[in-house]
């Protein structure tokens, strides 16, 4: 048989109550209905594992439903886990109304016994008393219990709302009626999880006691610091939009106030933002702070991801559509640093949450899919396919003639390390020569353009040492390159490899070293799923892959 008063979960958050049925979240300081459960524990950060092992404890309780939980006698000392109110009885016979402002027990006069003008006593038909209530929302029902001694834990919450000041939070948001009478006015959704903008539930439902002036202003500052991490710092190095105009317009003017809107973005810009202090750290302790913090933003985000793709399955509009791409654009951000950050997680020890193995054609379409979204090209195919040729080769000859002394002969190129141009100029020969005659025209081809893509890419990462050009060079070859070539990376063809492997030796590895923190070890990464790809014992291709 349980304790009559009997504390659950790692930080002592909930308090069952045996006497009542009830189940108190010693934080909110209210009783949360079975149907609530999942949704509040979340609220409170509480995930999966812990979460279910709450869960199957709760079950094994009496919980009784609001409309079922007996209340207190009068004579009943206050219920520690909850607040305690200042308030009213109606001293009319028979009545015995709660209300916990005089502005609301003189409005009860009015509209129940008929008394248009009150005594001027208060005290004639009103008595002073105690409240508290189990429930928010459409079941909350106040009654009476006896006065805390003074200086005790229940006096430090009284809540006085005797002047008309304090009226006002309980007259507007909190109608109450004497018990088993539910209020009418109250907001039917106050235990649920809401996602529909600025007028959502808050994260940590504000307690039912009148707040004092300071608690007016009270709001968390370590997720501010977090915000104001991001918007400052964090967003100046996430990729964006192709021109380079727009690198910071989308992150801070655009996806920010869609954050501020919904919750589950703002989510996910925590889950950036403490990522990105996280691989900044450079004492041990902090990293473990914002490594628990990223992931408890990255399980917000993802459940109100899913949720919103369930709720607007089906329905297309402009804001639909940009949510929607929001959502993309931060899972690959976080995709990547969950991947960049995995070492030190298991350095400190920290579990991590469940992603997408860090596999070569993981990384690869995760790039790609956060460049597609920010661009209207195509890969290469017919005319586009000639124009990467003549672009390649205007590159390639340009940094010859620079070489040579050309004067006039000015261009982004001159920017490209003379050992990758050179690399890039000889590859396809060196290539014909270590691999002979190829068994597939269309392979060649594909190869070809990719060579010719790469060099392409080499001047767009190239033009400056930006986070904004490293990334877009690095990532606009993914979508470039041929789906035939795609396919040759997928069964593993050795030109196919040696061509990604420059790829990631040049372009990711500065993507990495221009400030793309979120990549970090990505470089190394693929070269080392290439090299198991490729025959070890194939002194040809090795010969290919020397000096990356």
């Amino acid at each position: 048989m349980p304790a009559i008063r009997q504390r659950l979960g790692s930080r002592d958050l909930l308090e069952y109550d045996a006497r009542y049925g009830v189940l108190i979240c010693r934080e909110c300081q209210y009783a949360i209905q079975k149907s609530a459960l999942q949704s509040h524990l979340l609220r409170h950060k509480i995930y999966r594992l812990e979460r279910q092992r709450l869960l199957s404890s709760i079950a094994e309780l009496d919980l009784l439903e609001p409309d079922h939980v007996p209340l207190p006698t009068p004579t009943s000392s206050p219920i520690e886990a909850l607040p305690t109110f200042s308030g009213y009885c109606c001293a009319a016979a028979g009545c015995g109304n709660l209300c916990v402002s005089s502005k609301r027990m003189k409005r009860h006069w009015s509209e129940i016994h008929g008394l248009s003008e009150p005594p001027p006593d208060f005290s004639s038909f009103a008595r002073p008393v105690k409240l508290q209530t189990f429930f928010r929302g459409t079941k909350l029902r106040y009654f009476e219990v006896a006065s805390s001694p003074a200086g005790t834990a229940g006096a430090a919450r009284l809540a006085a709302t005797d002047s008309d000041g304090g009226d006002e939070m309980h007259d507007e948001g909190h109608n109450e009626e004497r018990h088993g009478h539910q209020s009418s006015d109250e907001q039917k959704n106050g235990e649920q999880w809401n996602d529909a903008g600025p007028s959502a539930s808050p994260r940590v439902p504000t307690p039912l006691g009148a707040p004092s002036p300071s608690s007016l202003v009270d709001f968390d500052l370590e997720t501010l610091t977090y915000f104001h991490h991001f918007i400052t710092t964090t967003s100046l190095t996430l990729p964006g939009a192709e021109n380079p105009q727009l690198i910071t317009h989308y992150w801070k003017t655009d996806f920010v106030p869609q954050a501020l809107r919904r919750r589950w973005l703002m989510c996910g810009l925590l889950a950036i933002s403490t990522c990105h202090l996280a691989a900044l750290a450079d004492n041990t302790t902090i990293a473990r702070v914002y490594c628990e913090r990223s992931a408890q933003f990255l399980t917000g985000f993802c459940v109100g991801r899913e949720e919103t793709v369930q709720r607007d399955s089906g329905t297309v509009t402009t804001g639909v559509e940009e949510e929607a791409k929001a959502g993309r654009q931060v899972s690959c951000v976080l995709s990547f640093a969950h991947w960049a950050l995995a070492e030190l997680r298991l350095n400190l020890g920290i579990t991590p949450e469940p992603a997408a193995p860090r596999q070569l054609q993981s990384i690869m379409t995760t790039i790609q899919s956060f460049e597609v979204a920010h661009s209207t090209r195509r890969p290469a195919g017919g005319s586009r396919r000639l124009e990467s040729f003549a672009n390649a080769k205007r590159i390639l000859e340009m940094s010859s003639s620079l070489d040579a002394g050309s004067i006039g002969a000015c261009s982004s190129s001159h920017n490209i390390p003379s050992a990758l141009l050179d690399c890039l100029r000889t590859l396809p020969s060196r290539m014909a020569e270590m691999f002979g005659r190829p068994d597939s025209g269309r392979d060649v081809l594909a190869t070809l353009s990719a060579i010719a893509a790469l060099a392409e890419c080499c001047e767009t990462s190239f033009a400056s040492d930006d986070v904004g050009p490293a990334w877009r060079g690095m990532a606009a070859w993914l979508t470039k390159v041929p789906d035939r070539f795609n396919q040759m990376v997928s069964r593993r063809s050795p030109a196919a490899l040696v061509v990604l492997a420059h790829w990631a030796a040049w372009l990711v590895k500065r993507a990495e070293d221009c400030g793309c923190w979120f990549l970090k070890g990505t470089a190394k990464t693929i070269l080392l799923q290439i090299a198991e790809r490729l025959p070890a014992d194939d002194r040809a291709v090795q010969t290919l892959l020397e000096g990356l």
